[in-house]
């Protein structure tokens, strides 16, 4: 072959090879390198099969590329993480048998819907790397020695979330809760419990009135510090529900029923679902029934779930743990 027309997609091919053989020159192989093309929330939900298969010496060398690999410092169940700047390594051929393609659901609409899993997504992870046994279903954050400093709680403090149609590209409308009554929420939670209101999140998350903001101020590893300092979590499912739970914090969640909490929550926190009849459907946007189950979760459910957390705050946090 003329090397002057070699295809655009072999020299890209060689390109990958060439760079992930220099990784695997300085560090070796890995036993199990783990991958998944989800958002943080995905991330996290990662750490519990990496925690399940290092303790079980499945894996005692297990590598993850990620998007946020801030969030897996200081994780002693990875051998390695490398930032999205390593891209490459998930789809070398060198590392072909060592990959850990982990699934939880599929789409049944292109972009609009998923197939709804019948168990909580962690155990079918983990069932799909292999692992068998008793797990706990959990995801895991390990603080460094200079952030354990800051994690002592302040009394009072509490921190929240409010998602909006602008917070992140990909979005899911069914999964929002009206901003107007995430107000009220605060202001109840500011006046009748005297909360100091911490809003934690994105810029494009709707910014609410007296809450000491820090959308889109923040790392994601600050974010971890300034939950360990409250005394829990107000939000809806996602990234931060999971996070506040790697560091044994319990939460108000505002799950409705896009997705139920026994598909992706814990019981140590307070869920709001909604049973109604067509949930939890896992559809994105989509709706035929003007998104009632989230409209049907009012102010006063919210302020009494915060309630009932406010009576388990003392108590040992539960764990959710399940057999394979």
């Amino acid at each position: 072959m003329n090397p002057l027309k070699i295809p655009g997609a072999m020299l890209r091919l060689a390109g990958i090879e060439a760079r992930s053989f220099a990784i695997l020159a300085r560090h070796g192989l890995p036993d199990a390198m783990l991958q998944f093309g989800g958002g943080l929330g995905d991330e996290m939900y990662l750490t519990a099969v990496a925690h399940e298969l290092h303790r079980r010496n499945s894996a005692t060398k297990i590598w993850q590329v990620s998007h946020s690999a801030s969030l897996l410092y200081h994780n002693p169940d990875y051998h390695r993480v490398f930032s999205w700047e390593q891209w490459y390594l998930r789809y070398s051929k060198l590392l072909n048998g060592r990959r850990i393609n982990l699934r939880y659901t599929t789409e049944l609409v292109p972009q609009r819907s998923e197939v709804p899993p019948k168990e909580h997504v962690i155990k079918i992870l983990c069932r799909n790397a292999g692992v068998r046994g008793a797990i706990e279903q959990r995801p895991y954050y390990h603080a460094g020695p200079d952030e354990k400093e800051f994690g002592e709680i302040r009394p009072g403090q509490i921190a929240v979330q409010c998602l909006g149609k602008d917070s992140y590209p990909t979005i899911w409308l069914n999964k929002l809760w009206d901003v107007n009554r995430f107000q009220t929420v605060v202001d109840i939670l500011r006046e009748r419990f005297g909360y100091r209101v911490v809003q934690l999140g994105t810029v494009g998350d709707p910014p609410l009135r007296g809450t000491i903001d820090l959308r889109g101020k923040n790392s994601l590893r600050d974010d971890a510090t300034v939950l360990s300092q409250s005394e829990f979590f107000v939000g809806l499912e996602g990234f931060l529900m999971h996070l506040a739970r790697a560091i044994g914090r319990r939460s108000v969640i505002i799950f409705g029923g896009r997705i139920h909490s026994f598909q992706t929550g814990y019981t140590c926190n307070e869920n709001l679902d909604s049973f109604v009849e067509c949930a939890p459907c896992w559809q994105w946007h989509d709706c035929d029934f003007d998104r009632k189950c989230m409209t049907m979760i009012s102010v006063e459910h919210v302020i009494a779930a915060v309630e009932r957390l406010r009576g388990r705050l003392k108590m040992q946090i539960e764990q959710d743990i399940t057999e394979i």
